[in-house]
């Protein structure tokens, strides 16, 4: 009968390359956000103003 252990260094490799994957996903989505910061979209330059009249507004009570 063989007996079906495992050495220590197998269950620390397994823990290890957990860990690596873990902080290799957090690295990559932060470094997105931070890519993602920096890029400089537009913003509209004429101001929007829309005047509402007392015909469309609708009064709860």
């Amino acid at each position: 009968m063989q007996l079906r252990l495992q050495p220590r260094s197998k269950r620390n490799l397994i823990s290890k390359n957990l860990i690596i994957k873990v902080v290799l996903i957090f690295i990559v989505f932060f470094l997105g956000i931070f890519l993602l910061d920096k890029i400089d979209f537009p913003k509209p330059t004429k101001l929007i103003k829309q005047e509402i009249s007392n015909d469309k507004l609708i009064k709860l009570k």
